[in-house]
């Protein structure tokens, strides 16, 4: 029959209120709390048993109080009460295996502890067993939580390796379509190249009567402006990447640039039998943009329309005013564009036919800027095709106000449209005006001398800064024009000694720089260093001299 205590007993080793529990006990052997104490096997130490203060006040004693009471099977001491009040009497009773009861405070005897004591070992065996479940549980929670954390873990590896696929996929491509642009840029400038060193050769050898030196001349001349517009284009997406594209934004009438563009392709159209249409709304309204630019946009879309075409195909050019915006379109009934290339058609170095085969020519960088300059002046553009054969319409939308464009304050060189040039033009009068002319290139420095001796200048060659400034103290000139990048110096060196002489009149002559460094950059850095104009070459012989006799005041 077991006696009331060591039910107590048995009733602290089950879950639940463990602390009402041993309590209870406690008072049944004559004192106020107990603690059973039970070896840790894994710090070989005897612990407080589960569901016992884990921290004790005065750990250092109560440790010395249980290793006695285990040696010696019973040990008494005071300790002293938190609160500063009377001593606290602790009695620690060891039992067979080595646990300890201590019994706190009260009038504890050790022999009414003895059949309590009989029983420790089961409830330590108990309570040991309660620890290493709410341990294993433990460490299968946290296997579970580990388990989980790599599930989540691999997912996103599983992820990261996909995106980096993706992005690997995406570089080779973009790596892929530069070596073909490179290969079509390299293909596109050679071939005018070609033209223009085969029919100069043809007529440094005498072997061209006159019929076929007239028609030399104008395949030199084609052939200079195509190589010219291919490197604009160039120039153009370099400007793009760099973000370095600025706009001179004022009031424009959408309808006359239309005009313009179109009176500059008619020509194009009509040599290959292609009808232009145009349906123009002149209540359309104005918008605030950079014409140059708008006109390159236009120009752009109808001559892609006119390559594109077949003879006797048609061209269809409309603007109108859609709400709060003003729509322009031009639409083709030529070759198309196929479905799985039109979400690519305005992505730089990018084209349908990168192929040794490919019907038409150019760097397809046209549209690529076009969709830049619209989207700088606050519009959209979109291409709507059905397929291949079936035509292509490109639709821009520009607001009518507040157009967002980049302004600055030096707005870069207009870009010059080769057609709209009048060959046949007469020189300006440049009579009697002495002009320096300095360029390391012996081509260029000909060239440029024979343009001003044709309309009466008085022109000194030289090939170098040493040599031009000998010149200009043996005869100084009235104007100067010279090239930039030279051997030894260059041609900012020159303008800064020209500048800086102590001849009175070489401070305020007027000069040019004209130069192949055409980007905004390089105008700012020519007139800073004390040039008055800068020219991008190739220049136009009328524009030079146009030029020269303005600032010459002629």
């Amino acid at each position: 029959m077991l006696t009331a205590a060591q039910q107590l007993l048995i009733a602290i080793g089950e879950p639940g209120d463990r602390g009402v529990k041993s309590r209870a006990l406690a008072r049944a052997l004559g004192a106020e709390e107990l603690i059973v104490f039970v070896r840790d096997e894994e710090i070989g130490l005897l612990m407080p048993a589960p569901g016992f203060a884990q921290t004790l006040h005065n750990g250092r004693r109560w440790r010395a109080l249980v290793a006695l009471a285990a040696e010696r099977g019973t040990h008494r001491e005071a300790f002293a009460a938190r609160d500063g009040g009377p001593d606290v009497h602790i009695v620690g009773l060891a039992a067979r295996d080595g646990s300890v009861l201590a019994l706190v405070g009260g009038d504890a005897k050790p022999e009414n502890a003895r059949d309590v004591l009989d029983m420790l070992p089961l409830l330590a065996r108990s309570l040991k067993a309660e620890h290493e479940i709410v341990a294993a549980a433990g460490r299968a929670q946290a296997a579970r939580s580990a388990a989980a954390q790599a599930h989540t873990l691999g997912e996103k590896l599983s992820a990261t390796r996909k995106e980096l696929q993706l992005a690997l996929g995406a570089a080779e491509a973009a790596a892929r379509s530069k070596d073909e642009f490179l290969a079509v840029v390299s293909h596109e400038l050679r071939t005018p190249l070609n033209g223009i060193l085969g029919w100069a050769q043809l007529m440094i050898m005498g072997a061209l009567d006159d019929a076929a030196k007239a028609r030399a001349l104008a395949a030199i001349e084609r052939n200079a402006k195509a190589q010219a517009r291919l490197i604009e284009d160039i120039l153009d997406l370099s400007r793009i990447a760099s973000g370095r594209v600025r706009l001179d934004v004022k009031a424009v009438d959408l309808r006359s640039i239309a005009e313009a563009a179109l009176d500059v392709v008619r020509p194009a159209a009509n040599a290959k039998g292609v009808r232009l249409q145009a349906v123009l709304d002149s209540h359309a309204g104005e918008i605030s943009g950079d014409g140059d630019r708008l006109q390159q946009v236009l120009w752009n879309l109808l001559s892609n329309a006119i390559t594109h075409s077949s003879p006797g195909g048609r061209i269809y050019v409309r603007i109108q005013r859609v709400n709060s915006h003003v729509e322009l379109s031009v639409a083709d009934e030529g070759h198309g564009i196929a479905a799985d290339f039109l979400p690519y058609v305005f992505d730089r170095f990018r084209q349908a036919d990168n192929s040794a085969t490919r019907k038409h020519g150019g760097l397809g960088l046209g549209l690529a800027i076009t969709r830049h300059l619209v989207e700088m002046h606050g519009g959209t553009i979109h291409a709507v095709s059905e397929g291949e054969g079936k035509g292509a319409t490109f639709t821009v939308r520009l607001p009518l106000s507040s157009i967002a464009g980049h302004q600055g304050p030096a707005p870069e060189r207009p870009r010059i449209t080769y057609e709209q040039q009048e060959p046949n033009r007469a020189l300006q009068s440049l009579e009697g005006i002495r002009i320096l002319v300095v360029d390391d290139e012996p081509d260029a420095r000909d060239l440029i001398a024979t343009v001003l001796r044709r309309s009466g200048a008085v022109v000194t060659a030289a090939h170098s800064v040493a040599e031009a400034l000998e010149c200009a103290k043996a005869i100084p000139p009235d104007f100067l024009i010279s090239d930039i990048e030279m051997a030894d110096e260059d041609g900012y060196s020159l303008i800064r000694k020209i500048r800086g002489s102590n001849i009175p009149e070489f401070r305020s002559i007027p000069a040019i720089a004209l130069t192949a460094y055409a980007g905004p950059g390089d105008r700012m850095r020519a007139l800073e260093a004390g040039f008055q104009v800068h020219m991008p070459k190739p220049v136009q012989p009328a524009e030079l001299v146009l030029v020269v006799a303005n600032l010459s005041k002629r």
